[in-house]
């Protein structure tokens, strides 16, 4: 997902490391059911411990991704030196009615999913999350081995991602990303947080990436590291 990322960013002076989520890419798992954010938030905690690593670094996530570093950042924020979200929600609003708001657009999609054909969710979810036709077509091989039971658990796990953590302030530099055309869900949601976000949080900035959908870095990643390399420099 973040080829596009890694020469960019490794010739600026970064060392980059890139992972599967639980239940995701070569970690697909019946026992991720039983996962939650909170759970992965501490795998990639436990990942840089054994590589050594324990100073901050600059942690980037996309969508549920960008949830999970956002519980990385509450679980170890001296870990965490800048926090990069693209098409994330805020899973910690003040406003309850926000917070409700969110829980009730996660109830609904996962209504919807449970009742949708399992072909016809890998057939809309390319064109859902992408603009650029061969991202679209990475869209359609990432997911082409997902059952019912996974989207309808990705959703879960992305609902559960803001409960019981209303108020909770990020104090590390944030930017937060969005495609232009992020029609998706998570899309609508940071639509919905990440001005209220940036307006919060005094190192927080909120950016709409033109042409680009919910897999913004992959639609336009030029655009995309320019401002990624923009933000790390400052």
């Amino acid at each position: 997902m973040f080829d596009e990322q890694v020469e960019p960013v490794v010739n600026a002076g970064f060392q980059m490391l890139t992972s599967d989520l639980r239940g995701h890419g070569a970690s697909l798992a019946d026992a991720k059911y039983d996962t939650s954010v909170t759970d992965m938030a501490r795998d990639q905690l436990a990942l840089l411990d054994s590589l050594g690593h324990n100073g901050p670094v600059h942690l980037v996530g996309q969508s549920l991704g960008g949830m999970v570093a956002q519980h990385v950042v509450r679980l170890a924020p001296e870990r965490v030196r800048s926090l990069v979200t693209i098409g994330a929600p805020c899973v910690t609003p003040e406003s309850r009615r926000i917070a409700a708001t969110l829980a009730t657009v996660w109830r609904v999609s996962g209504g919807i999913t449970g009742l949708m054909p399992e072909a016809a969710i890998r057939r809309q979810l390319p064109a859902g999350t992408a603009v650029k036709p061969h991202v679209q077509e990475y869209v359609r091989g990432a997911t082409e081995n997902l059952t019912k039971r996974d989207f309808r658990w990705l959703v879960r796990v992305s609902r559960e991602a803001g409960r019981r953590l209303p108020g909770y302030r990020v104090e590390c530099p944030v930017l937060i990303l969005r495609g232009e055309h992020d029609a998706s869900g998570a899309g609508k949601l940071t639509a919905l947080t990440g001005p209220r976000w940036a307006r919060r949080d005094p190192r927080a900035r909120y950016e709409v990436l033109p042409g680009a959908g919910h897999q913004a870095h992959q639609d336009q990643p030029e655009a995309f590291n320019q401002i990624l390399l923009d933000f790390l420099a400052r």
